[in-house]
């Protein structure tokens, strides 16, 4: 499930996703019957309408439990566990004690932290994070990462995987040493490329322990979750043990069987784990501006700042505060944050303007990938806050079929890796923007709650409405009028691929040497077999038999630099070692198959040579022993490209 399919094709998934995975976007079951007419948010409309809703997502999807709180006017309207915390003992979810793994909606929390320590004078928002470090982060760039750009996703910082999650707290690493480690490179100029980053946020949550002289996780504890009264909520890991009895099990699904506590070293940007009704408190205390019973979290000001547009790509399309971005909307403006571990998925929306909130968690992947958040965020919306019924600009139709004919191709994410071998997920995770005769565009494997394509129509220049969805999307083009960029989250751009980069070249040469080198391996004791049946002997002197077995060890080779790296990923979903140091050993035994195969063209470029040379040997033989060269020149080039053979146990 996470190996070379993170392709972080993320806005496709959700109203507004920012997971610690992303992985590629899956068909989402049919969505909730259309409300008839505008319902008042009641606790009773709204329990009835949830109940209808839940259980029959868990039972669809295989998933073990959820959970439902939403808030109005300052007050709880509803908080609500649904199906079971312990899926064997059939153990209930109650709102008020079971804790779930929210994941990436920490980093709202950090953020929090963050605006703090930068109202009381010891954080500068604008400053080089060096300053606050005892490391440093390379200057690749002239312009330096600062807080801004860490809270904004735009400091340039690739992905990075390794040791996000690891199998238990003896792998645990101090924040300190988990960050040096798992240092990116930065390849986007700050301040210019969003690009979403775990990293980035746990970058901030030290410098929050460097300048408070705490602890990151005893000081959320003492600065936001205390006040809050927050009390069934932790950055803890492992839990205390008050805490620990009362979490809710992780599920890939819920037949499956429970797994084991997800342990993330990067704990400022996803290790929180909470209930319903703590989250509640939260939302409410930024509803009402930073303050909830007494107890102050944040000025007006500093929520209003993480709440606006500190940066966006186009001002038609959804934009990102500080962490918290806006949701594509009904008429309202929508912020929040979405997270997903590997087994719990979650989102926390909040509406300003109509004092509201919502937060769902469920403890189970299950059949498809996000739970069902998309579907009761998007029917709670249509039912409670309809969107107003507004006409579309109409544009000229020639001018949507040029402008159609314009956008089409193949587009890659930012949030990508360029120096490690995840840079092959990056190319599997390009995706193709495709235009019909009427400049009706579809994004592959960009799909709506019912499962079929999304549909977009142009409105404005490069501007696309979804057709019958809220959604927009819009292009840009570069000085000389080429268009480069597909713009849709407010995390991420998607960057326009051509040339040899295109998966559309690159994957059918790649894929075909593969075959022809797996298919030799196979076919070789076959056709030594026959040979032997019929007594038939290759015209081999004892030096070409070696080059002919050469020829068979180099495609072993070669494809093993490939198994040793994709079984391991493969087996991610459940032995969470294999995306950390567990993979170690793959990475160092693919980098001495990888070599050894490089070498090994050696003797392919001897082998195709002499076996034209024989006179006795078949057409086929002949061929056979240059295409192997080929395949093995472009495996081997791939390779180089994708960082197959590099050194670096980094990814």
């Amino acid at each position: 499930m996470f190996a070379f399919s993170l392709t972080w094709k993320a806005a496709a998934q959700g109203p507004a996703p920012s997971p610690l995975f992303s992985p590629a976007p899956v068909s989402s079951a049919p969505s909730a019957p259309e409300p008839s007419g505008v319902h008042d948010l009641t606790k009773a409309d709204l329990e009835a309408f949830l109940d209808a809703l839940l259980p029959a997502q868990l039972q669809s999807r295989d998933i073990a439990g959820a959970v439902v709180a939403v808030v109005k006017d300052g007050q709880v309207l509803l908080a609500k566990g649904y199906g079971y915390a312990d899926f064997a003992t059939k153990k209930p979810v109650v709102a008020d004690q079971t804790l779930f793994r929210p994941g990436s909606i920490s980093k709202v929390f950090t953020a929090t932290a963050v605006m703090q320590l930068v109202e009381q004078g010891k954080l500068d928002l604008d400053r080089d994070v060096n300053d606050y470090l005892d490391f440093t982060i390379p200057k690749t760039f002239a312009e330096p990462v600062t807080l801004r750009r860490l809270l904004t996703h735009t400091a340039g910082f690739e992905e990075t995987l390794k040791n996000l999650f690891v199998p238990s707290a003896k792998e645990m690493l101090p924040l300190h040493d988990y960050l040096i480690g798992a240092m990116p490179e930065r390849i986007f100029r700050p301040g210019t490329v969003p690009s979403y980053s775990n990293y980035g946020l746990a970058l901030a949550g030290y410098i929050v322990e460097r300048s408070s002289g705490e602890s990151f996780e005893k000081y959320i504890a003492a600065h936001i979750l205390t006040p809050l009264r927050m009390e069934h909520s932790s950055f803890a890991q492992p839990l205390p043990p008050r805490l620990e009895a009362t979490r809710s099990q992780g599920y890939l699904a819920a037949a499956q069987g429970a797994k084991n506590f997800e342990f993330i070293p990067a704990a400022p940007a996803g290790a929180l784990s909470t209930t319903g009704v703590d989250m509640t408190r939260f939302m409410l205390a930024f509803l009402a501006n930073g303050t909830l019973d007494g107890a102050t979290i944040l000025t007006p000001e500093a929520v209003r700042a993480m709440e606006a547009h500190q940066f966006e790509l186009h001002p038609g399309l959804r934009a990102l505060g500080f962490v918290l971005m806006e949701y594509s909307s009904t008429g309202q403006r929508i912020v929040g944050h979405a997270g997903d571990t590997i087994y719990f998925h979650s989102d926390m929306i909040m509406m300003p303007e109509a004092r509201a909130g919502l937060f769902i968690s469920y403890n189970s992947a299950g059949s498809r990938f996000g739970g069902g958040r998309g579907e009761v965020i998007r029917a709670f919306l249509n039912r409670y806050f309809p969107d107003p019924a507004a006409s579309l600009p109409e544009v000229d139709p020639k001018m949507a079929q040029s402008d159609g004919r314009a956008v089409a191709g193949l587009y890659n994410t930012s949030r990508r890796s360029e120096s490690t071998f995840l840079k092959i997920a990056a190319i599997l995770g390009q995706y193709a923007v495709r235009s019909d005769e009427k400049g009706i565009l579809t994004l592959e494997g960009n799909k709506n709650l019912r499962g079929s394509l999304k549909r977009w129509r142009e409105i404005g220049p490069l501007l696309y409405h979804e057709v019958d969805g809220p959604e927009l999307i819009a292009f840009r083009r570069n000085e000389k009028g080429a268009v480069t960029e597909l713009l849709s989250s407010p995390v991420t751009l998607e960057q326009r691929v051509t040339g040899l980069a295109s998966k559309t070249l690159m994957l059918p040469l790649i894929g075909g040497s593969l075959a022809l080198l797996i298919a030799t391996v196979l076919l070789w004791p076959v056709a030594a077999v026959t040979r032997k049946r019929y007594a038939q002997r290759l015209p081999f002197s004892p030096r070409d038999r070696l080059l002919f077995l050469l020829s068979r060890v180099v495609c072993i080779l070669e494809i093993s630099c490939v198994a040793l790296v994709g079984l391991p990923l493969s087996r991610t979903d459940t032995n969470i070692s294999y995306i950390g140091d567990g993979l170690n050993p793959w990475l160092i035994a693919a980098h001495i198959t990888g070599w050894l195969a490089a070498l090994g063209l050696i003797a392919l470029a001897i082998t195709a040579v002499r076996f034209w040379k024989i006179a006795e040997l078949g057409w086929w033989a002949r061929v056979h022993a240059t295409l192997l060269l080929l395949a093995s020149v472009t495996f081997i080039a791939f390779a180089w490209y994708g960082h197959l053979l590099s050194p670096s146990l980094k990814f």
